[in-house]
């Protein structure tokens, strides 16, 4: 049995105090998504994003889809392999926007609601030609990781849900493409207090492979850093097979080695006043990534080379000050000595680097 139904009650509970004008202006609470299509090699990411306060505060939205350019019709034809589009913009928190429950997040064009093990997300972005509307339900083990772990000025807190069984339909302009249970799709959650543009960082990523005989492994890392990466706390990845956690791989027992571009680049940047902001800002990327770990008993290994990025930039709500996410995913190789048998797998990944 992998559901343990209240420990996801404790994940998606919302954090935030939703009726408090006078709460603090630096609260965050956000709800995550990854989506990936092993076959095809699209990659989605929707986050939603309670910040601040009521008639204070704002709703924000980040989409980001990567779509192999086979898949894409003529308006939108690119000469690289992979096309990225993506959209991010806030609207004002106001009355209605939060139900807690069961949650539900309401703005215009943009809906979350979380019902015990089901959720449901839809979004349309006409701008952007951008839409995903999709029903979830949780299968794997979730975790909740922290609470109130020091970050910042103030603290964070997270937790996963690794595995959904899901179904819905994606566009891109006039490409469709329908969300099937051949899909992985991967949920978690943040919360805390702290500023953007702090002295905080984090390098994060989820990996689904799947093996030969078709099982199939999730990783997730994790773990918080200052600005420039040169202090960390305790990093740690969660290994699944199939929905069941069987490992965690903590602290020493870790080597996590990212590789750069060689020059800056001009990545695309969202949100769009942002990306005019910052439109001179050339920075190395993120170009491959390797992760030792290993213990008494039990050793990994993975190997990922990035073949696509985006920029968000987030700023603070109360000073000129920002931190930047770098967006990446790619293909990962997985090799995994567990209980004294060796699982091999291939797959996909999709990882954040936070400066």
């Amino acid at each position: 049995m992998t559901m343990d139904e209240r420990t996801l009650a404790s994940v998606e509970q919302l954090r935030i105090p939703t009726n408090d004008e006078l709460a603090p202006l630096d609260w965050k609470d956000w709800y995550h998504f990854i989506l990936m299509e092993p076959k095809s090699g699209v990659r989605v990411l929707v986050n939603l994003t309670l910040s601040g306060r009521l008639t204070g505060g704002e709703l924000q939205l980040s989409f980001i889809a990567t779509i192999p350019k086979e898949f894409l019709t003529a308006e939108l034809h690119q000469e690289n392999n992979l096309a990225t589009f993506g959209t991010a913009y806030p609207q004002r928190w106001v009355a209605g926007t939060v139900s807690r429950e069961p949650l539900r997040l309401q703005g215009q064009n943009v809906s979350l609601e979380i019902d015990g093990r089901n959720s449901q997300v839809a979004v349309r972005d006409e701008e952007s030609g951008l839409a995903i509307a999709f029903t979830a339900s949780a299968e794997a083990t979730p975790l909740l990781v922290t609470e109130e772990s020091p970050f910042g000025s103030g603290f964070i807190g997270w937790g996963l849900v690794p595995g959904l069984q899901v179904a819905g339909e994606l566009s891109v302009g006039e490409a469709k493409f329908p969300i099937r249970q051949d899909w992985f799709c991967y949920h978690d959650r943040n919360f805390g207090r702290f500023r953007w543009g702090e002295d905080i960082g984090w390098e994060w990523f989820v990996a689904f492979a799947t093996c030969a005989d078709g099982r199939t492994l999730t990783l997730v890392l994790d773990r918080r850093t200052n600005r420039d990466h040169s202090e960390w706390g305790l990093s740690y990845i969660f290994v699944y097979l199939g929905n069941q956690l069987r490992k965690i791989f903590l602290g020493s027992t870790l080597a996590i080695n990212w590789e750069w571009s060689a020059n800056g680049v001009l990545p695309i940047r969202l949100p769009g006043v942002m990306a005019s902001v910052f439109a001179h800002r050339s920075v190395p990327m993120p170009e491959s990534l390797r992760v030792e770990a290993a213990d008494e008993r039990d050793s990994l290994s993975v190997a990922v080379n990035f073949d696509s990025a985006m920029e968000l930039v987030v700023a603070d709500n109360r000073a000129c000050q920002y931190s930047f996410i770098e967006e990446v995913s790619g293909n990962v190789e997985v090799k995994l000595l567990l209980d004294g048998e060796m699982l091999h797998g291939w797959g996909l990944i999709y990882a954040e680097y936070v400066v």
